[in-house]
């Protein structure tokens, strides 16, 4: 159920249509994906739809346009779930969380770490949770949550440090080891996470867990401010991504209204 009044919201929902920052992969195919899993796609919670409208030809101006919408946003105490858009989007939204909450911690759920060094001023994908960093994040405050791929540059970067990191196969540790002790949480979801069959349309195919995974990650951890990202519906095949998509919606939906 659409509202027109913040105030009257349960949720927020935060459409980010991006693909500027995937550099590095010729699949790409995100912008329309706010649109695409929102479509005729019924929540029972009263929800309020924002959108944040990107600078088609500069990343760092579209980042500040999506801080600035986020910290808009954030001024009603509503959950808050951004629809990207690749994972760059996280970046400026979360960035302006910690700002707002200093104690915020961060789960990861993807395959993949983004821990790449930057190139240039560009805070692409692949390198978001790095640049996070540098922005108020102790390597503590962060979980990587299914991770199947690691590059070398970032097995460097691991080295000596103090990372909480879980492969598919150490959901049921993850949940065991987490820990939110009252403080905010955001979920940041990248569909790659999930298996080819559950989720083709998408840039990389790196992803080794069920649907069922996720949806139970989302329940055990209750998060306060949400992502879904890296769905590209040119990609998809027989709708599977926007449809694993929506029952992750779903599954946040039914959290939130559980918790409010």
């Amino acid at each position: 159920m659409k509202t027109s009044s913040p105030e009257d919201a349960d949720i927020i929902i935060q459409k980010v249509p991006c693909d500027m920052g995937i550099h590095r992969n010729p699949r790409k195919g995100t912008l329309n994906a706010p649109e695409k899993i929102l479509e005729d796609f019924k929540l029972e919670a009263s929800v309020l739809i924002d959108e944040v409208f990107p600078d088609e030809f500069n990343l760092e101006n579209t980042q500040e346009r999506i801080e600035e919408n986020t910290e808009d946003l954030i001024e009603y105490d509503k959950p808050l779930i951004s629809i990207g858009g690749d994972h760059s989007i996280s970046f400026p939204v979360i960035k302006a969380l910690k700002k707002r909450y200093p104690n915020l911690q961060l789960v990861w759920l993807d395959a993949h770490l983004d821990l790449k060094e930057k190139v240039g001023d560009h805070v692409s994908h692949d390198v978001v949770v790095r640049e996070l960093l540098n922005h108020g994040f102790s390597e503590d405050e962060i979980y990587f949550v299914g991770i199947t791929r690691v590059d070398y540059d970032e097995e460097q970067f691991l080295a000596g440090r103090n990372f909480n990191v879980y492969k598919p196969d150490e959901f049921d540790r993850f949940l065991r080891e987490f820990n939110s002790s009252e403080q905010p949480v955001y979920l940041s979801i990248d569909i790659d996470v999930l298996k080819e069959d559950h989720a083709p349309g998408t840039g990389y195919l790196d992803g080794e867990n069920n649907l069922d995974d996720v949806k139970n990650i989302i329940k055990e951890v209750q998060a306060d401010f949400y992502d879904l990202v890296e769905v590209a519906p040119s990609l998809d095949k027989n709708n599977k991504t926007i449809r694993s998509s929506r029952e992750i919606l779903s599954s946040i939906e039914t959290v939130i209204l559980r918790h409010r």
